[in-house]
């Protein structure tokens, strides 16, 4: 009895030793990623000034989710708590940034993920705005100028165990934003003639995020659709969709709930009319 006692003892103490050496291995592995530098590209564009240009921002801001993850005053706080197993995640205080960083600094953390110092950002969906024009991304930094510095800056996310693991084995949703930024850089939305050219941009920049570059679905465990599923949505049926989040069967649907009643009840109706006759145009497209 007692050598089944010592034995049992011996066996637990190994699979605890070899827990704890696996968890220091993710943990200083996912660090390593995390501090991981990347080349510090030029982004310079024409800065933009004026209230015409702060109004175009805010705008865009509000559409593409700016002010979804970081909040109306831009001051940011927590945007995902999935506890200490998965992690609690922030958006940066807008606010504060933008008095240490230049309008360069700020246009390569949107649109490549790349901080000043190399560092490739976390939770940040810059592969969602590899689209934005130099235009719309100067009206992007004049609203995020234009607003009052206030608050504090926000904690670093705290990735826990899970979540550190997804990074480690290259989740689709886990991955460095420079990466993913890569592979939307070669994608773009079915192009259905010229009438269509405004609301296939706004469906670049607007869906890119969920739906990806193409429009055709994104990656995960639970992947957004192709786009085409437009189809099944009448005009009333596709407003209330992108205003309340509600689908063609009457019901809520997840993440598009959120970002519907988060972001996208800003677009007016003209263009989610445009955007709508656009999805119609690209599915009617012949296929490739």
């Amino acid at each position: 009895m007692r050598k089944l006692v010592k034995s049992t003892a011996y066996a637990l103490l190994a699979c605890v030793v070899a827990s704890l050496a696996f968890s220091l291995y993710v943990y200083f592995a996912t660090t390593r990623l995390f501090d991981q530098r990347y080349p510090v590209v030029a982004s310079a564009i024409p800065p933009a000034t004026g209230p015409e240009a702060i109004a175009r921002g805010k705008a865009l801001a509000d559409r593409t989710g700016c002010t979804d993850c970081h909040k109306a005053d831009l001051r940011g706080g927590l945007f995902h708590d999935g506890g200490l197993l998965e992690g609690r995640y922030y958006a940066s205080n807008l606010t504060r940034r933008a008095q240490v960083y230049s309008d360069e600094d700020l246009v390569r953390i949107v649109r490549a993920g790349v901080r000043p110092d190399g560092r490739g950002v976390n939770s940040m969906p810059s592969s969602a705005f590899v689209d934005l024009a130099d235009q719309e991304m100067a009206d992007i930094i004049a609203f995020v100028r234009s607003m009052p510095a206030g608050g504090v800056d926000a904690p670093d996310h705290y990735i826990g165990p899970v979540d550190r693991w997804k990074f480690l084995i290259g989740a689709p949703e886990f991955e460095p934003a420079v990466s993913y930024v890569e592979k939307e850089r070669h994608k773009q939305p079915a192009d259905a003639g010229p009438q269509h050219a405004f609301a296939r941009h706004q469906a670049s920049i607007i869906c890119r995020e969920c739906h990806g570059g193409d429009l055709k679905g994104g990656e995960g465990d639970a992947p957004a659709p192709d786009l085409v599923v437009a189809t099944a949505y009448g005009l009333p049926q596709f407003t209330r969709l992108l205003r309340q989040g509600i689908g063609v069967d009457g019901k809520e649907h997840g993440l598009m709930t959120s970002v519907a009643t988060g972001r996208l009840y800003h677009l007016t109706d003209p263009e989610i009319a445009g955007i709508h006759s656009y999805l119609l145009a690209r599915a009617a497209l012949p296929k490739r």
